[in-house]
């Protein structure tokens, strides 16, 4: 049999426990898992709050094989149309770097693997005509509509200097027309000055938590465009190092906890996440027919995120990052 996903989570099947994980999501998840790749790192979204419990699984493909393999398992839609092209090395979508697809459990049905949201890492200095004519139009399944072209066109002339646009997403998955656009590299208050430009109506949902992520050394913000921007707003931040070489990541949660948005108990199961396992402390879990002894499960604290809504209270999440070593520094983007 070949290595899947769900091997991995039968390796951290100790760790998908309460307070993070109800056992219903678990159950969900091993049996989506079973239809994806092992190759790939995975990420599992969870919420902070008390009383929340729902997860989502995240997967990136880096290669032409990985992605092809995703295709085949979605050949009408207009995501594995995107993966069949994307894994073309010559074609029109070889600038993307990676792409992470993100599975939402609430849409899985039983022996089926839901259509995913679909996000594309950028190039650096990515043209941004090739960004609206051709990677939109190849992630939406057609064209942006005149108005939302002349808006993302406007939001990235709008950029501040110092930072880039990291990861696009389409959301035809969850019903909407609407991309999303995740920005790197800014602070806080370069953060706000920018949404007073471009997004006025989210500042103030912005703004109440905005100040949580000073001193947070890399900082996201995500925002979507339909043929307007909409309120919803996400900022995230994560640090170089894992707890609990980085005390940081301490002081963020704790701020959240003292916000609500955190319980004490999900603070502490985050930060014990970070490790890794091999065949010598997992032997009774581990994929010994596919890998043998070989090989490293890593486990990492890929990001603390809020959601902000005007009409809403601000939502806590955080992306647990595990799977095979591979070498690469590159985490989850928001989602």
């Amino acid at each position: 049999m070949p290595l899947t996903c769900a091997n991995w989570l039968s390796v951290l099947e100790p760790r998908l426990t309460e307070p993070l994980f109800d056992s219903g999501p678990v159950r969900q998840l091993h049996g989506l898992a079973r239809d994806l790749p092992g190759e790939c790192l995975g990420t599992l979204e969870v919420r902070l709050a008390a009383d929340a419990a729902p997860v989502d699984l995240s997967m990136r493909l880096r290669t032409a094989d990985e992605a092809y393999a995703l295709a085949v398992r979605l050949p009408s839609s207009p995501i594995g149309k995107f993966l069949s092209r994307w894994s073309q090395l010559e074609g029109p979508l070889a600038p993307v770097r990676s792409v992470w697809l993100e599975f939402d459990l609430d849409r899985a049905l039983p022996g089926e693997v839901p259509i995913p949201v679909i996000c594309a890492k950028l190039p650096k200095d990515a043209d941004p005509d090739w960004l609206t004519d051709t990677l939109f139009p190849a992630l939406q399944g057609g064209p942006l509509a005149a108005g939302q072209r002349a808006l993302v066109r406007a939001c990235l002339s709008a950029l501040p200097r110092s930072t880039s646009l990291l990861y696009v997403f389409s959301l035809r998955a969850r019903g909407s027309d609407a991309v999303r656009l995740e920005i790197f590299g800014t602070n806080p208050d370069q953060l706000l000055d920018y949404l007073q430009r471009v997004a006025p109506r989210a500042l103030s949902a912005a703004a109440a938590v905005a100040p949580f992520f000073a001193g947070v050394e890399r900082l996201h913000l995500s925002f979507d465009v339909a043929e307007e921007i909409l309120p919803r707003i996400g900022i995230e931040g994560s640090f170089p190092r894992q707890p609990p070489r980085e005390t940081c990541w301490k002081d963020l949660l704790t701020c959240l906890l003292l916000e609500g948005l955190c319980s004490p108990e999900k603070r502490d199961a985050l930060l014990a996440w970070p490790g890794y396992d091999t065949f010598w402390t997992a032997a009774e879990r581990w994929p010994i027919s596919q890998k043998g002894p070989q090989g490293v499960c890593v486990r990492t604290l890929s990001h603390v995120k809020i959601v902000c809504h005007p009409d809403c209270e601000p939502e806590a999440k955080a992306y647990l990052a595990f799977g095979p070593l591979d070498g690469s520094s590159e985490v989850a983007p928001a989602s």
